[in-house]
Formats: structure tokens, sequence, C-alpha cells
């Protein structure tokens, strides 16, 4: 039973970075949106936390403090489990690399909806990806990504 706890922790964690990748995936939204409305609902318990803790009086910082809990509460604490850690880890860096390369395309305002739709589909590709293997117990191998967090351990 606690092992079952560790997976759906670690499947949850994912959906910090996939509400990262939202702005990236409008143009597809537009086009169907059943995508839309799957993503609301994956990005649902984040979305709620975050509104939860912007309504609250924090305003703009709500991300930032859910960056902060993760990390130190999560990432950094021993007594959470390796598994759990791990997963957290990397979903943070993804995530960091998604806001990273969102500054990137505003600085250069390329609007190529077939480049930012690509991102939106491999940031997706990995959620999923990931999700199957945090199910089966499986730590998520993501090229760069996973040697780096290995070292952050």
């Amino acid at each position: 039973m606690n092992q079952i706890l560790h997976r759906v922790t670690s499947v949850c964690l994912y959906t910090y970075m996939l509400k990262a990748s939202v702005p990236f995936g409008n143009y597809l939204f537009a086009k169907y949106y059943f995508l839309k409305v799957l993503i609301f609902y994956l990005t649902l318990p984040i979305n709620l936390i975050e509104g939860t803790l912007r309504y609250g009086g924090l305003g703009g910082f709500s991300g930032l403090l859910i960056f902060f809990v993760l990390f130190a509460g999560v990432v950094r604490n021993p007594k959470v489990p390796y598994f759990v850690r791990f997963n957290a880890c990397q979903a943070l860096l993804l995530n960091i690399s998604l806001l990273i390369i969102t500054y990137i395309l505003g600085i250069f305002s390329l609007p190529l909806p077939s480049l930012i739709s690509i991102i939106f589909i491999a940031s997706f590709s990995i959620f999923i990806f990931s999700v199957f293997q945090c199910i089966y117990g499986v730590e998520p191998e993501i090229p760069l990504i996973s040697k780096s967090v290995r070292m952050q351990i």
C-alpha cells in the first residue's frame, strides 16, 4: 500500500511540469477541443493549489512558493523515499526547462506555431512517458534531465 502511494504521488508531481507546458498548446487547443479538456482535467489539482495560494494573498508568487515547497520539502528531504524525490526533482527540472524556453521565445518573439506546437507535443509526450513509468514503479529515464537529477539528489 505504501508503494502505491509513492507511485501516485510521483504521478501527481508531473502535473506541475504539464501546467508549465499549457501556453505552448494554445494552437493545438484551438484545433482540438478535446485536448484542451484533457489538459484541464489533468492539471486541475495543481491549478486548484495555485489558485488557492494566489487568491489567498500571495498573488503571483504562488508558483514560486510551490516550487520552493517541492524543492525544499520533497527533493532535499532525506525522509522522503528516493523514488518520490527523484520524480519531484525531474518534474522541477522539466518545469525550469520549459520556463527557459518560454523566456527565449519571448525575447526573440518568433510566432512559429509549428515550433511551439512541437514543444507542447514533446512535453506532453514526456508527461505520458513519465506517468506510465511511475505507475510501473520505474524511474523515468529522460536524456540529460535524469543524469542531472541523480547528481542533485
